[in-house]
């Protein structure tokens, strides 16, 4: 059974301004949950939550993150922590070393980091952070406030 192409959520097209040939009009039963940034997963390391919030800002910000995206995000912040501890090690031991038999052998953190980027790289592109996933975004910048709403907003706080 040929599978043929992802459907791309009309969110992504809607933002994209879609094309003759994706430019659709939403289903009426796509799920559209609410734009929300998810709290952050309490099991990430130090590196992962500063990437956590990092990037988690800037999904928000265009609209592309939402409490269903959290396990996503988190594994993308998992990977992106492995990859720079695992470099960090490199950066210090060295791509080679040399076995106990006295031949060369590659550096195993290579491994992780490569496997850690491969996977930083796969969830970063559902979310949107690659260069080719967010290539044709148009992202609609908040407008000024006026003096009058601001005033508004200061009462209400």
């Amino acid at each position: 059974m040929a599978k043929g192409r992802k459907k791309i959520p009309s969110k992504i097209i809607e933002i994209t301004g879609g094309t003759l040939r994706t430019h659709r009009p939403a289903p009426k039963n796509e799920p559209n949950p609410p734009t929300k940034m998810p709290p952050c997963p309490k099991h990430l390391d130090k590196d992962a939550k500063k990437e956590w919030k990092r990037s988690g800002k800037i999904l928000q910000t265009i609209g592309l993150m939402t409490e269903l995206d959290m396990m996503i995000l988190a594994a993308y912040c998992e990977a992106y922590s492995r990859w720079t501890q695992a470099t960090i090690k490199i950066q210090e031991t060295g791509m080679v070393y040399q076995k106990k038999d006295g031949s060369p052998g590659f550096n195993p953190y290579l491994r992780i980091a490569r496997d850690a980027y491969d996977q930083m790289i796969k969830a970063g592109v559902q979310i949107g952070m690659s260069p080719s996933s967010r290539s044709g975004l148009k992202v609609e910048t908040p407008k000024p406030k006026s003096k009058i709403q601001e005033f508004k907003d200061r009462k209400k706080g």
